[in-house]
């Protein structure tokens, strides 16, 4: 293949897989950051904050099989998919779609909450504060059971958004195929695959340490 060729076939991958624009990414992520804002305030400051009581604790069980399913099913539609004919989603490959998009912001944060939480931890350890406290204390201005509503919320925002992309065969090989052949917007959808993991991994962290502290205390 000629220098010429090579260029051509380039600019044709630039311009089928163009990089996401950014007008786009931003709205997507003011309004998954505003869906997430209204739903903690509804959840942990207004009568639905029972819901969030009882549903929190469903949830804290249901975080891990939840989980491994998540994950193994997403690995399972991934490699039935490799050395298929079959043609991207070219919307997926650049990361087009508001859910991956939604699905990208979303699971940051839930880790910058969670990562909250456990730094008002070790500074409750000083005496500080304590974020598992009453009211009114901790970053989230209620403590434990403010980022457990937060966590209650987002968490089946996260399922909501992500469930379509795991489930979807298109979406999880257009997504493993940008990432192999380094084209469209690969290294944010290899970004979206480690942090939505790890969030989904944090959370249930969180849910162990909700049903042992539940069982022991």
């Amino acid at each position: 293949m000629s220098g010429t060729d090579g260029v051509d076939t380039e600019a044709q991958i630039e311009q089928r897989y163009p990089r996401p624009r950014r007008p786009g990414f931003l709205a997507s992520a003011a309004i998954t950051l505003l869906v997430l804002g209204v739903g903690f305030a509804v959840f942990g400051y207004s009568p639905a904050v029972l819901v969030t009581l009882y549903g929190g604790m469903l949830a804290a069980y249901a975080a891990i099989p939840y989980t491994l399913t998540a994950i193994v099913v997403r690995e399972v539609v991934a490699r039935r998919g490799r050395g298929e004919d079959e043609e991207p989603n070219d919307e997926a490959v650049r990361f087009g779609l508001f859910r991956q998009r939604a699905s990208f912001v979303t699971a940051i944060a839930m880790l910058v909450a969670i990562t909250v939480l456990v730094v008002g931890a070790i500074v409750d350890a000083s005496g500080a504060y304590d974020p598992f406290g009453p009211a009114g204390s901790g970053p989230f201005g209620g403590g434990l059971a403010s980022f457990g509503a937060f966590a209650f919320f987002a968490g089946g925002f996260a399922i909501v958004v992500n469930v379509p992309s795991i489930y979807s065969a298109s979406v999880v090989r257009s997504e493993r195929h940008a990432v192999r052949q380094r084209v469209g917007a690969w290294r944010v959808i290899r970004a979206n695959t480690i942090l939505t993991t790890a969030s989904w991994i944090a959370y249930c962290g969180f849910g162990v340490f909700f049903i042992t502290q539940t069982f022991w205390s």
